[in-house]
């Protein structure tokens, strides 16, 4: 994604996402309390959903992002040092930080890699990771369609045959793909894996529809108008036939990799 993507979808951000719930944050404090980490830079910081909660736990937090306009809204909460930049390039000293923090940011970077080194250079400590244990880790998109089957097919054609009416394109290959957050873990094996909390989470279709009609995923900023309202229209039709709630059973974890470990493998 880039940064004129986030910058289109940080006016609505914080009101389509959920804020993360008290028992994570308080996990990841937990973790960087254990490795004495006081001063933390979190790559990908957006609008300080995780950052601002975890200053309010004692931790000294700054953020670097690449959207201007989702760090705007980071700087208006208070209490956070920002600055505009790449993950796998900051403006930084080595061993500037005690620690550096990744939250759901593997899935939508293609250089997972890279910014997990530069964490563990600008670190004193090590890089912490907030990723979520998943049974399932295909690319999708909520109305896309993910994976095999013959539902998940009928809706990517669909969807497909959509676009093509609307002479609208976009490349698949940008779908969440939570499977770079598992190859990561493969080929960088970190040295503590800890889960810190586990939820169950309650959403609607309307949730879904509401991030769709606000054009609260990135992609849907250039989507034409009568496009989009086709999608709501179709999701509305599916949702009929489902129940009105979805609960998940959510476990989320925090790995840990040791500065010294990541940059001995350069």
């Amino acid at each position: 994604m880039t940064e004129a993507e986030f910058d289109g979808i940080a006016p609505v951000y914080d009101e389509t996402r959920r804020a993360i719930d008290a028992e994570t944050v308080s996990g990841v404090a937990g973790m960087l309390s254990a490795h004495r980490c006081w001063s933390v830079l979190e790559i990908g910081v957006g609008t300080g959903r995780v950052s601002v909660p975890l200053s309010k736990e004692g931790v000294m937090t700054s953020g670097v992002d690449v959207s201007r306009k989702m760090l705007e809204r980071a700087r208006a909460k208070g209490g956070l040092d920002v600055v505009q930049a790449d993950g796998s390039s900051t403006p930084f000293r080595e061993r500037s930080f005690d620690a550096v923090l990744l939250v759901h940011v593997f899935h939508i970077i293609e250089n997972s890699e890279g910014v997990l080194l530069e964490g563990a250079r600008v670190s004193r400590v090590g890089v912490f990771a907030l990723v979520r244990k998943r049974d399932d880790d295909r690319a999708h998109h909520s109305f896309w369609g993910a994976g095999p089957g013959a539902d998940g097919e009928e809706r990517q054609e669909w969807f497909r045959r959509l676009a093509e009416k609307y002479n609208w394109s976009w490349d698949r290959r940008r779908l969440r793909d939570w499977g770079r957050e598992r190859r990561l873990l493969e080929s960088y094996p970190p040295d503590e894996l800890v889960q810190v909390s586990d939820l169950i989470d309650t959403s609607t279709f309307e949730d879904r529809i509401e991030r769709i009609n606000k054009r609260a995923y990135a992609f849907t900023s250039g989507m034409p108008e009568g496009m989009k309202e086709e999608i709501i229209a179709e999701m509305r039709r599916r949702a009929a036939q489902l129940p009105p709630q979805r609960q998940r059973h959510v476990i989320y974890q925090v790995a840990f990799w040791r500065s010294e470990t990541l940059l001995h493998r350069r």
